[in-house]
């Protein structure tokens, strides 16, 4: 289940920022982007990790709620994951009167951003 929630989470996450960029002209959104291929693929991995261990920590700290918050924390995890993910790729900057002038971050969180 940890796997099919970060797919979900990943593909969603990517597909939201490439709409957010796509009125950039220097956006990387170009099919041929290796650099947003490989970021899917590390996003993926984290998210199933993360993911994976969470029914371990619910397991030594029980809630109530039993089955119902084993089922829905996962999910939970998933959408805050990718909300995470997406706001770590930012939002293009669009000066008045000219065009876009960034590229998507290098990688979520480090400020830095691509060609």
């Amino acid at each position: 289940m940890a796997g099919a929630l970060a797919a979900l989470g990943t593909y969603g996450g990517t597909a939201w920022t490439v709409r957010s960029w796509a009125s950039c002209p220097l956006g990387n959104d170009a099919s041929s982007n290796v650099g947003l291929n490989m970021l899917m693929l590390v996003m993926w991995l984290c998210m199933t990790l993360l993911l994976s261990l969470l029914p371990f920590a619910l397991r030594r700290r029980p809630f109530r709620g039993g089955r119902a918050v084993m089922w829905l924390a996962p999910v939970a995890a998933a959408i805050a994951l990718t909300v995470l993910y997406r706001v770590g790729m930012e939002w293009p900057y669009h000066p008045p009167g000219g065009p876009c002038t960034d590229g998507y971050p290098v990688f979520p969180f480090t400020g830095k951003t691509g060609p």
